[in-house]
């Protein structure tokens, strides 16, 4: 499904939508452990931002899952793989510049609705409250980040675009996050919420073992109404 411009705005009303599926944050967290977190990108590596894989390419945990990453960045090596793991050099950021400045179109680039296999990690109990969603979910993770793990200002995708996202998190008072600049407040332990990745937005973590959702899904309209209203 293409969503155009027009219909994602019919249900960004706003930054964040609650929906009605909230997660048992206590729950969730003495279940999810268990599974392995790995380093977020290849960059930037200084900061404790670790990722787990709900839904991936292959349903099964491996270091270099291409689904732990911005995938702006992944299909910048897709270009330039001499670039993995190195440092900021002036030619290095020339190129990621040049590549970012690029009119890109969507069917050629690795996106989320190439990510389709869950892992065991999609089963735990405390997910049962999203059963529902789950045969719509394309790269879904759980985000965990401690003390100053942060993503900086980005966007996740376009007009028009193939996928809606979620987020929410554990712990909203041991982390900010803004749109615009402008810092959400009363967000609600557990609760998913439909998030606009067309606006600007950052986020970073004051605290540790800060967990966030991080789930795309096709944009079933069914689906939608009954979350939303």
């Amino acid at each position: 499904m293409i969503v155009t411009k027009e219909k994602y705005e019919e249900y960004h009303t706003k930054n964040l939508v609650p929906t009605k599926w909230k997660i048992d944050c206590k729950y969730f967290e003495e279940q999810i452990h268990v599974f392995p977190f790995y380093q977020w990108g290849d960059t930037h590596t200084e900061f404790p931002r670790f990722a787990c894989p709900l839904v991936n390419k292959t349903g099964t945990f491996h270091w270099d899952d291409q689904a732990l990453g911005p995938l702006d960045r992944l299909n910048f090596l897709k270009e330039y793989p001499h670039y993995h793991n190195q440092v900021w050099s002036d030619d290095h950021v020339e190129k990621w510049r040049e590549f970012m400045e690029r009119d890109h179109k969507m069917e050629d680039l690795i996106n989320e609705t190439h990510f389709t296999k869950k892992t065991i990690a999609c089963n735990i109990k405390s997910l049962d409250v999203i059963e529902e969603l789950k045969p719509y979910m394309y790269r879904s993770l759980i985000l965990k980040w401690d003390f100053l793990g942060h993503f900086k200002e980005h966007i996740d995708t376009w007009h028009p675009t193939h996928w809606f996202r979620l987020w929410g998190t554990t712990n909203p008072d041991g982390m900010v996050l803004r749109y615009n600049g402008k810092e959400e407040t009363d967000i609600e332990p557990g609760r998913l919420y439909l998030h606009d990745s067309i606006t600007p937005h950052e986020a970073v973590a004051y605290t540790d073992n800060v967990h966030q959702f991080f789930i795309a899904f096709e944009p079933n309209e069914q689906l939608l109404h009954s979350a939303l209203y």
